[in-house]
């Protein structure tokens, strides 16, 4: 008799653990469902940033945003980002098909990456890129991929960039070739 009540009392444990180790299975399904599903959803957003003084440090404009707090990031379709010098003058436009802002302030853009200076009489005219990472506190912009670099009477083509608004530096990781223009 005694092995009989083990073996039953064996039994009932592993369908105790089956059905604990099921019902877990579906406890977390829903948790991944909800990470899919936006917290919030804007059309024709507009974000303002102001410094300490109360001036405007920057813009942003999308089409449509989506909010995942469960994720930790902020989806964003033909986005326009505008950034100001430390003299609140306008300095670099940055736009793509769609972009991913981390609550860190990093932004990912992706598709058509265009980054335009709005500074006149600059060496720099824009940047064209696939693929680009702007980390917005200290305005740094870093991509792997392949750049066009467009200037007044020439453009530089390469793979890899690294430039500091602030520092006011570009650096080609690996430069492909340069073409002079030449107006009369």
């Amino acid at each position: 008799m005694k092995p009989w009540s083990t073996l039953l009392l064996l039994l009932a444990l592993l369908a105790v653990a089956w059905y604990w180790y099921d019902r877990s299975d579906e406890a977390s399904a829903p948790l991944t469902e909800r990470e899919l599903i936006p917290d919030f959803v804007a059309e024709q957003l507009t974000r303002i940033v102001y410094d300490e003084q109360g001036l405007l440090s920057e813009l942003m404009k999308a089409s449509r945003m989506e909010h995942y707090d469960l994720l930790g990031f902020t989806q964003l379709e033909q986005p326009v980002f505008t950034l100001l010098d430390r003299t609140h003058n306008l300095s670099w436009q940055a736009s793509s098909n769609t972009a991913v802002l981390y609550p860190d302030d990093k932004l990912i853009l992706d598709g058509a990456v265009l980054l335009q200076n709005l500074a006149s009489g600059d060496l720099i005219d824009r940047v064209q890129t696939s693929y680009l990472e702007m980390l917005l506190p200290s305005e740094q912009f870093v991509t792997d991929e392949d750049v066009q670099i467009f200037g007044d009477g020439f453009t530089i083509f390469g793979r890899g960039l690294r430039a500091s608004i602030v520092q006011q530096t570009i650096e080609i990781e690996h430069h492909l070739r340069t073409d002079y223009h030449h107006e009369p």
